[in-house]
Protein backbone atom coordinates (compact mmCIF):
# COMPACT_ATOMS: atom_id res chain seq x y z
CA UNK A 1 0.00 0.00 0.00
CA UNK A 2 0.94 3.45 -0.93
CA UNK A 3 1.93 5.62 2.36
CA UNK A 4 1.92 9.43 1.98
CA UNK A 5 4.69 11.40 2.45
CA UNK A 6 6.38 14.89 2.24
CA UNK A 7 9.97 14.92 0.52
CA UNK A 8 11.99 18.24 0.46
CA UNK A 9 14.52 19.01 -1.82
CA UNK A 10 18.38 19.89 -0.21
CA UNK A 11 19.72 22.63 -1.97
CA UNK A 12 22.49 25.51 -1.49
CA UNK A 13 24.70 26.52 1.54
CA UNK A 14 24.68 25.96 5.10
CA UNK A 15 22.06 28.61 5.86
CA UNK A 16 19.86 27.63 3.08
CA UNK A 17 19.89 23.86 3.98
CA UNK A 18 19.34 25.14 7.56
CA UNK A 19 15.70 26.50 6.47
CA UNK A 20 14.77 23.77 4.53
CA UNK A 21 15.69 21.18 7.87
CA UNK A 22 13.52 23.45 9.97
CA UNK A 23 10.50 23.14 7.27
CA UNK A 24 11.28 19.00 7.76
CA UNK A 25 10.94 19.65 11.59
CA UNK A 26 7.75 21.62 10.99
CA UNK A 27 6.24 19.28 9.12
CA UNK A 28 7.18 16.34 11.11
CA UNK A 29 5.75 17.94 14.05
CA UNK A 30 2.41 17.94 12.54
CA UNK A 31 2.78 14.40 12.24
CA UNK A 32 3.53 13.84 8.52
CA UNK A 33 6.00 11.65 7.38
CA UNK A 34 9.11 13.53 5.77
CA UNK A 35 12.39 13.35 4.16
CA UNK A 36 14.73 14.97 1.93
CA UNK A 37 16.27 14.54 -0.73
CA UNK A 38 20.22 15.17 -1.51
CA UNK A 39 19.78 14.41 -5.48
CA UNK A 40 21.70 18.08 -6.23
CA UNK A 41 24.57 17.36 -3.30
CA UNK A 42 25.47 13.43 -4.53
CA UNK A 43 25.29 14.56 -8.37
CA UNK A 44 27.19 17.22 -8.61
CA UNK A 45 24.49 20.18 -9.62
CA UNK A 46 24.79 21.62 -6.24
CA UNK A 47 28.31 23.38 -5.90
CA UNK A 48 28.50 23.81 -2.24
CA UNK A 49 29.03 21.22 0.28
CA UNK A 50 25.98 19.59 2.11
CA UNK A 51 27.02 20.04 5.90
CA UNK A 52 23.99 19.64 7.86
CA UNK A 53 25.44 16.25 9.59
CA UNK A 54 28.44 19.18 11.29
CA UNK A 55 25.51 20.47 13.31
CA UNK A 56 24.94 16.65 14.23
CA UNK A 57 21.77 17.14 12.00
CA UNK A 58 20.83 13.92 9.92
CA UNK A 59 17.33 13.82 9.08
CA UNK A 60 15.78 11.04 7.18
CA UNK A 61 16.84 10.80 3.60
CA UNK A 62 14.82 9.78 0.38
CA UNK A 63 15.79 6.84 -1.85
CA UNK A 64 15.53 7.33 -5.54
CA UNK A 65 12.56 4.80 -5.76
CA UNK A 66 10.33 7.09 -3.90
CA UNK A 67 11.90 10.30 -5.77
CA UNK A 68 10.48 8.67 -8.96
CA UNK A 69 6.55 8.79 -7.56
CA UNK A 70 6.96 12.79 -7.08
CA UNK A 71 9.11 13.98 -9.91
CA UNK A 72 10.16 12.39 -13.15
CA UNK A 73 13.81 13.06 -15.51
CA UNK A 74 12.44 13.66 -18.95
CA UNK A 75 15.38 11.92 -20.38
CA UNK A 76 14.11 8.16 -18.71
CA UNK A 77 11.32 6.39 -20.80
CA UNK A 78 10.47 5.08 -17.44
CA UNK A 79 10.34 8.17 -15.81
CA UNK A 80 8.72 9.89 -18.29
CA UNK A 81 5.60 6.68 -17.82
CA UNK A 82 6.02 6.97 -14.03
CA UNK A 83 5.08 11.39 -14.74
CA UNK A 84 1.81 10.19 -16.77
CA UNK A 85 1.14 7.76 -14.60
CA UNK A 86 0.88 9.92 -11.53
CA UNK A 87 0.87 13.26 -12.93
CA UNK A 88 3.11 16.22 -11.29
CA UNK A 89 0.51 17.95 -9.24
CA UNK A 90 2.19 16.58 -5.66
CA UNK A 91 5.85 18.30 -7.22
CA UNK A 92 5.49 21.79 -5.75
CA UNK A 93 7.63 24.84 -6.13
CA UNK A 94 7.58 27.96 -3.93
CA UNK A 95 6.64 30.87 -5.28
CA UNK A 96 8.40 33.80 -4.29
CA UNK A 97 9.76 34.59 -0.95
CA UNK A 98 6.64 35.49 0.98
CA UNK A 99 5.25 32.62 3.37
CA UNK A 100 3.16 30.08 2.08
CA UNK A 101 0.98 28.34 3.99
CA UNK A 102 0.06 25.53 1.84
CA UNK A 103 4.19 24.12 2.30
CA UNK A 104 3.58 23.52 5.76
CA UNK A 105 -0.02 21.68 5.08
CA UNK A 106 1.54 19.53 2.76
CA UNK A 107 0.84 15.90 3.53
CA UNK A 108 1.94 14.10 0.30
CA UNK A 109 4.04 15.36 -2.26
CA UNK A 110 7.79 17.05 -3.43
CA UNK A 111 8.88 20.24 -2.12
CA UNK A 112 11.48 22.30 -3.42
CA UNK A 113 12.35 25.95 -2.16
CA UNK A 114 14.24 27.58 -0.05
CA UNK A 115 11.38 28.55 2.87
CA UNK A 116 12.88 31.28 4.32
CA UNK A 117 10.46 32.18 7.09
CA UNK A 118 10.07 31.27 10.99
CA UNK A 119 6.23 30.57 10.63
CA UNK A 120 6.96 27.32 8.74
CA UNK A 121 9.12 25.95 12.54
CA UNK A 122 8.02 28.26 14.82
CA UNK A 123 6.22 25.58 16.56
CA UNK A 124 8.95 23.14 16.60
CA UNK A 125 12.07 25.70 17.42
CA UNK A 126 12.39 23.76 20.30
CA UNK A 127 12.70 20.51 18.66
CA UNK A 128 15.37 22.15 16.39
CA UNK A 129 17.83 24.11 18.67
CA UNK A 130 18.05 21.18 20.82
CA UNK A 131 18.78 18.96 18.08
CA UNK A 132 21.57 21.45 16.85
CA UNK A 133 24.80 20.30 18.05
CA UNK A 134 28.13 21.64 16.50
CA UNK A 135 30.95 19.39 16.05
CA UNK A 136 34.56 20.51 16.82
CA UNK A 137 33.63 22.93 19.06
CA UNK A 138 37.11 22.30 21.05
CA UNK A 139 39.36 23.80 18.52
CA UNK A 140 41.78 26.64 19.79
CA UNK A 141 40.27 29.31 17.84
CA UNK A 142 36.82 28.25 18.96
CA UNK A 143 37.91 28.53 22.44
CA UNK A 144 39.57 31.12 22.87
CA UNK A 145 36.82 33.81 21.22
CA UNK A 146 34.09 31.39 23.69
CA UNK A 147 35.75 32.61 26.71
CA UNK A 148 35.66 36.15 25.44
CA UNK A 149 32.09 36.14 24.49
CA UNK A 150 30.61 34.33 27.34
CA UNK A 151 32.37 37.20 29.55
CA UNK A 152 31.21 40.64 27.66
CA UNK A 153 27.95 41.73 26.09
CA UNK A 154 29.17 40.59 22.94
CA UNK A 155 27.63 41.40 19.54
CA UNK A 156 27.96 39.56 16.43
CA UNK A 157 28.90 41.65 13.08
CA UNK A 158 28.60 39.41 10.03
CA UNK A 159 29.48 41.33 6.96
CA UNK A 160 29.54 39.77 3.66
CA UNK A 161 30.62 41.04 0.99
CA UNK A 162 33.16 39.09 -1.02
CA UNK A 163 30.42 36.39 -3.38
CA UNK A 164 27.67 39.00 -2.93
CA UNK A 165 30.25 41.15 -5.65
CA UNK A 166 28.81 38.48 -8.30
CA UNK A 167 25.29 39.18 -7.55
CA UNK A 168 25.46 42.50 -7.02
CA UNK A 169 21.87 42.99 -8.97
CA UNK A 170 20.13 40.97 -6.47
CA UNK A 171 22.03 41.40 -3.28
CA UNK A 172 24.18 44.88 -3.59
CA UNK A 173 23.40 48.29 -2.30
CA UNK A 174 21.60 46.99 1.03
CA UNK A 175 24.10 46.51 3.98
CA UNK A 176 26.05 49.30 3.14
CA UNK A 177 28.01 51.23 5.53
CA UNK A 178 25.69 53.30 6.56
CA UNK A 179 23.99 49.87 7.47
CA UNK A 180 26.61 48.97 9.82
CA UNK A 181 27.13 51.98 11.38
CA UNK A 182 23.09 53.04 12.01
CA UNK A 183 23.47 49.06 13.79
CA UNK A 184 26.31 49.76 15.67
CA UNK A 185 24.97 52.89 17.32
CA UNK A 186 21.38 51.31 17.93
CA UNK A 187 23.35 48.56 19.91
CA UNK A 188 25.65 51.08 21.75
CA UNK A 189 22.32 53.41 22.97
CA UNK A 190 21.09 49.82 24.45
CA UNK A 191 24.16 48.15 25.45
CA UNK A 192 26.35 49.86 28.07
CA UNK A 193 29.59 48.09 26.60
CA UNK A 194 29.05 46.04 23.46
CA UNK A 195 32.03 44.30 22.46
CA UNK A 196 31.79 43.86 18.46
CA UNK A 197 32.68 40.48 17.40
CA UNK A 198 33.04 40.59 13.28
CA UNK A 199 33.02 38.02 10.87
CA UNK A 200 33.49 38.34 7.12
CA UNK A 201 34.71 36.72 4.46
CA UNK A 202 36.46 40.46 3.06
CA UNK A 203 38.26 41.58 6.21
CA UNK A 204 39.91 44.53 4.84
CA UNK A 205 36.32 45.75 3.41
CA UNK A 206 34.91 45.21 6.55
CA UNK A 207 38.10 47.02 8.08
CA UNK A 208 36.59 49.83 6.30
CA UNK A 209 32.74 49.29 7.26
CA UNK A 210 33.81 49.30 10.97
CA UNK A 211 36.27 52.25 10.67
CA UNK A 212 36.09 54.30 14.08
CA UNK A 213 34.73 51.31 16.17
CA UNK A 214 36.43 49.41 18.42
CA UNK A 215 36.08 45.57 17.35
CA UNK A 216 37.42 41.82 16.93
CA UNK A 217 37.86 40.10 13.56
CA UNK A 218 37.20 36.24 14.03
CA UNK A 219 39.83 34.70 12.30
CA UNK A 220 40.63 30.99 12.03
CA UNK A 221 37.25 29.30 10.91
CA UNK A 222 37.76 28.66 7.10
CA UNK A 223 37.19 26.34 4.53
CA UNK A 224 35.82 22.73 5.88
CA UNK A 225 35.35 24.51 9.34
CA UNK A 226 33.65 27.86 8.24
CA UNK A 227 30.20 26.23 10.17
CA UNK A 228 31.80 27.16 13.29
CA UNK A 229 31.60 31.12 12.63
CA UNK A 230 27.78 30.28 12.98
CA UNK A 231 28.71 28.70 15.87
CA UNK A 232 30.29 31.19 17.81
CA UNK A 233 27.67 33.73 16.41
CA UNK A 234 25.35 32.09 18.39
CA UNK A 235 27.09 32.43 21.59
CA UNK A 236 27.37 36.37 21.64
CA UNK A 237 24.46 38.15 23.00
CA UNK A 238 23.33 40.49 20.44
CA UNK A 239 23.70 40.54 16.71
CA UNK A 240 23.93 42.45 13.88
CA UNK A 241 23.71 40.36 10.71
CA UNK A 242 23.38 41.06 6.93
CA UNK A 243 21.23 39.82 4.22
CA UNK A 244 22.54 36.34 4.56
CA UNK A 245 20.92 32.99 5.67
CA UNK A 246 24.06 32.12 7.33
CA UNK A 247 23.72 35.10 9.44
CA UNK A 248 20.00 34.76 10.29
CA UNK A 249 20.85 31.53 11.53
CA UNK A 250 24.14 32.80 13.84
CA UNK A 251 21.35 35.28 15.46
CA UNK A 252 18.62 32.80 15.61
CA UNK A 253 20.57 29.50 17.15
CA UNK A 254 20.93 32.07 20.31
CA UNK A 255 18.39 31.03 22.71
CA UNK A 256 18.34 34.21 24.71
CA UNK A 257 14.80 35.87 24.65
CA UNK A 258 16.97 39.29 25.50
CA UNK A 259 18.61 39.43 22.59
CA UNK A 260 18.79 42.29 20.00
CA UNK A 261 18.54 41.49 16.44
CA UNK A 262 19.29 44.47 13.95
CA UNK A 263 18.87 43.08 10.38
CA UNK A 264 18.44 44.60 6.98
CA UNK A 265 14.90 46.18 6.08
CA UNK A 266 15.52 44.68 2.64
CA UNK A 267 16.88 41.17 2.23
CA UNK A 268 17.13 41.09 -1.54
CA UNK A 269 16.19 43.37 -4.53
CA UNK A 270 12.96 40.81 -5.15
CA UNK A 271 11.73 41.08 -2.09
CA UNK A 272 11.77 43.26 1.36
CA UNK A 273 13.04 41.32 4.64
CA UNK A 274 9.62 41.18 6.54
CA UNK A 275 8.70 37.71 6.56
CA UNK A 276 12.43 36.42 7.34
CA UNK A 277 12.71 39.28 10.15
CA UNK A 278 11.56 37.41 13.36
CA UNK A 279 9.12 39.04 15.70
CA UNK A 280 11.25 41.21 17.80
CA UNK A 281 14.03 41.52 16.09
CA UNK A 282 14.64 45.56 15.15
CA UNK A 283 14.77 46.29 10.75
CA UNK A 284 17.37 49.25 9.67
CA UNK A 285 18.02 50.76 6.69
CA UNK A 286 20.90 52.28 5.08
Amino acid sequence: MRTNMVIIRMQGGLGNQLFQYALYEGISAKGTAVQVDLSDYCFGKEKRSYELPKLGLEPQTAKPAQLRRYYADNRRLYDRICRHTIGRDRYRKERDYDYEPWALETTDGYLSGYWQSERYFRHAADIIRNKVSFKNTATETVVRYRSQMEAADSVSVHIRLGDYAETEALYGGICTTAYYRNAVQYIGSRIDNPRFYVFSDSPDQAADVMEGCDYELVEGNRGEDSYLDMYLMSLCRHHIIANSTFGWWGAWLDPRPDKIVVTPEKWNHLCKGHEICCDGWIMLGS
